[in-house]
C-alpha cells in the first residue's frame, strides 16, 4: 500500500512536467493515442533501447535514415550493431543531437 502511494504522488507530481514537455512522447500519446504503458511497463520503468526497438526495428529505421548526410545517424561506428535509441530521443523532453558532442553533425532529431 505505502509503496503504491508514493508512486501515485510520484506520477501526479511529474503531471505538470509531462504536459509541458516537448518530445516525442507527446506524439506517441497525443497523435497516435498510445497509453503511456507502452513505452513504461510500470510507472518507475523506464524505456530502453528494446522498448524502442520492439516498435521501431533496427533495419527500418537505418533504411528510413540512410539519405541523412553527412552520415547515417543510425549506423553510428561507436555503437556497433546495437542502437542506443535514449541518447538522442529522450521523450519527455526536445530530443538532442547526441553526435553533436564531438562531431559538427548538424541532425534535426525528432
Amino acid at each position: 500500500m505505502k509503496k503504491t502511494l508514493i508512486l501515485l504522488v510520484m506520477a501526479l507530481a511529474a503531471l505538470p512536467f509531462a504536459a509541458d514537455a516537448k518530445g516525442f512522447a507527446d506524439y506517441h500519446t497525443e497523435t497516435l493515442k498510445l497509453p503511456c504503458t507502452t513505452c513504461h511497463k510500470t510507472p518507475d520503468t523506464m524505456p530502453t533501447t528494446e522498448t524502442c526497438t520492439g516498435c521501431h526495428p533496427t533495419d527500418k529505421l537505418v533504411e528510413s535514415t540512410k539519405n541523412v548526410k553527412p552520415t547515417n545517424p543510425h549506423t553510428s561506428p561507436h555503437y556497433g550493431a546495437k542502437l542506443d535509441c535514449v541518447n538522442c530521443h529522450v521523450g519527455h523532453e526536445p530530443s538532442e543531437n547526441y553526435c553533436a558532442q564531438c562531431h559538427s553533425f548538424d541532425f534535426k532529431v525528432p
